[in-house]
């Protein structure tokens, strides 16, 4: 699909005449990088006669160790007390030089700066352009938005997946994703692992919550799809995750091994419907979950990562998906703690996986590594089946080598990572997200010129805070509350003294009841008391009487921006839950006819 070009941006269609004479090359067998394309999504164009020749070609020269490396997308870090990794280092070069891995992905501890993170795409491309076959890397990062971003200083703070369910806005969707891709080229990286299509029906779930777009499969599935759109016209690869679905767990998959009991017609109306939108809108890769579902595996305890009913039945057969495979990281706890790492990606390959994620540990990715081609020569495995799996890295990795640039430019890097229209999209998407919960006492709009002086309790972010406050109009006095403890209450509580008001900022109602006591004991002072929730919004609806409570879905500065542009009347709320608090606060809540307040 064609991107949208907007004023003075640069046509990055490729020439024709640059296409002809690469095309030339790619018979080749060279790997020299053209133009980026708009649009590299999976399945819009038959392939390339010349790029489908390079993919053969290179199949037929490749050994089986370069074949089985391919099929790898690893991280590196440090070592010691220090883990950072700012640079190539010797577990980077090691899987690169030695093991043929397909794919880096980066971590906090691989990211300082714009330009830094450039530089280092450049090194690694380098480094894998170096060897006898010059085929690219998929380097690639968890850049949701939201809470789950890798790149922070010098790049755009998105509000994540929730803020934008709760705008309904397809647009703002598509711009985020295509906002968001310009930045990710602009530092080397051509592969997100995002959209996360998860449906949060379960309040309890700890580790999507806010990651979801909704409860609402359709809702998520229409923005999904104008995500991976925008990513597209940025010419960046999208993975959807988690298949089959990771929204209806009360257990973190990092640590335990979670089970969804649901029968097959309910996932194929909740959990499935955004996948199956992903797989029309030409996802490139779809990531598997670490989770048991016995209406797809009826083998006790296997969960969807390593079985092939799930992956080759349902995904391959049913869905009809030909894109590539990829599992979660199998360093996780549900598959380190039960299964091993090592013996769990020969199952997970053996299921129908294209590409094992091993993120961490560069003990267990060369045993990893070492054991599929154990498999391989032991006849556990198929050479056919690798070699299926591997010519489909090699077909999306012939549009990357064969529309796109492999290295990014260092010197634009913080120039191109950090520009006002992705500004612009993320204040839009927060202001527009940010929703008001319930206002019964009608505190909203709070006007600085009569209260002036606002009490704050905060878990996070207490400088930002006091900014946007400021900014405002408002005389805060920010008190940073690490862990409340009951016993603390009184004090703080004295603390508001004798404000006007008073703003108690906490990621999420149910974390720890002793912020229910003091917003009691606040509440009991008469003064007006404010509730912004940085999280999942569930138990906002619960507060005491009398208690405003507004849903920013995280603690990114726009969102909190936008919550206190709310707050002091300078704009109107217009968000609408994104799940059902309560029979009250339902999913879409306040409608049209609500006004603006609920309560």
């Amino acid at each position: 699909m064609e991107g949208r070009q907007e004023e003075g941006e640069m046509d990055l269609r490729p020439k024709y005449l640059k296409y002809i004479s690469f095309c030339l090359a790619v018979c080749m067998g060279a790997v020299t990088a053209c133009s980026p394309s708009s649009s590299p999504g999976s399945g819009e164009k038959p392939m390339p006669e010349a790029s489908s020749n390079w993919v053969e070609e290179q199949l037929k020269n490749m050994s089986l160790e370069e074949k089985i490396g391919q099929m790898f997308i690893v991280g590196f870090k440090g070592k010691g007390g220090n883990e950072q990794a700012l640079t190539v280092n010797e577990q980077a070069k090691t899987l690169i030089e030695d093991y043929h891995v397909g794919g880096m992905i980066y971590f906090d501890r691989n990211v300082e700066s714009p330009n830094q993170v450039a530089k280092l795409s450049n090194d690694l491309q380098k480094l894998a352009l170096s060897s006898e076959r010059k085929i690219p890397l998929f380097i690639t990062v968890d850049q949701e938005g939201g809470k789950v971003a890798r790149f922070k200083e010098g790049f755009t703070a998105f509000p994540g997946n929730m803020a934008l369910g709760a705008t309904q806005n397809k647009e703002l969707a598509y711009q985020t994703g295509k906002q968001m891709g310009k930045e990710l080229r602009a530092v080397g990286v051509n592969l997100n692992m995002a959209p996360v299509l998860d449906v949060n029906n379960n309040p309890e779930n700890p580790v999507i919550g806010v990651r979801s777009f909704s409860e609402d499969p359709g809702l998520t599935a229409e923005l999904g799809a104008e995500l991976i759109r925008g990513f597209h016209d940025s010419g960046i690869y999208t993975i959807a995750k988690h298949f089959p679905g990771h929204g209806d767990t009360a257990v973190d998959s990092h640590v335990g091994l979670p089970e969804i009991s649901h029968s097959m017609e309910r996932l194929n109306q909740v959990e499935l419907v955004p996948f199956k939108k992903a797989v029309s809108q030409g996802t490139d890769m779809v990531m598997s979950t670490h989770i048991i579902f016995p209406a797809l595996e009826k083998e006790p305890g296997i969960p969807a990562t390593l079985s092939e009913k799930v992956l080759t039945g349902l995904l391959r057969k049913q869905l009809n998906y030909d894109g590539i495979i990829i599992t979660d990281d199998m360093e996780m706890g549900a598959i380190a703690e039960n299964f091993g790492t090592r013996e769990a990606v020969v199952r997970a390959i053996k299921a129908g996986a294209d590409i094992v994620l091993v993120c961490h540990s560069l003990e267990r990715q060369t045993q990893s590594i070492e054991a599929v081609k154990q498999a391989v020569e032991k006849g556990e495995i198929d050479e056919a089946r690798i070699d299926e799996s591997v010519r489909r890295i090699l077909r999306l990795k012939a549009k990357d080598a064969f529309l796109k640039q492999p290295y990014t430019d260092v010197e634009k890097a913080t120039e191109l990572s950090n520009r006002p229209e992705a500004e612009k999209v993320a204040r839009q998407t927060a202001e527009q997200g940010v929703t008001l919960v319930k206002d019964p006492a009608q505190h909203i709009p709070l006007k600085p010129e009569n209260a002036k002086k606002l009490a704050v309790f905060t878990v996070n972010k207490p400088q930002a805070i006091a900014e946007v406050l400021k900014q405002n109009g408002y005389e805060a006095d920010v008190n940073y509350v690490d862990s409340l403890k009951k016993t603390q209450v009184p004090a703080l509580a004295e603390k508001a003294g004798n404000a006007d008001a008073a703003l108690v900022v906490i990621n999420q109602v149910k974390e720890n009841p002793a912020w229910i006591d003091l917003i009691q004991t606040l509440h009991a002072k008469r003064i007006p008391v404010i509730v912004w929730g940085m999280d999942v919004p569930y138990g906002l609806d619960q507060l005491p009487e009398g208690v405003t409570s507004i849903a920013l879905y995280g603690s990114s500065r726009p969102l909190l921006e936008a919550g206190a542009k709310i707050m002091a009347g300078r704009i109107q709320s217009q968000g609408r839950l994104p799940v059902t608090l309560s029979k009250q606060y339902p999913f879409g809540w306040p409608g049209q006819e609500s006004g603006n307040q609920g309560g």
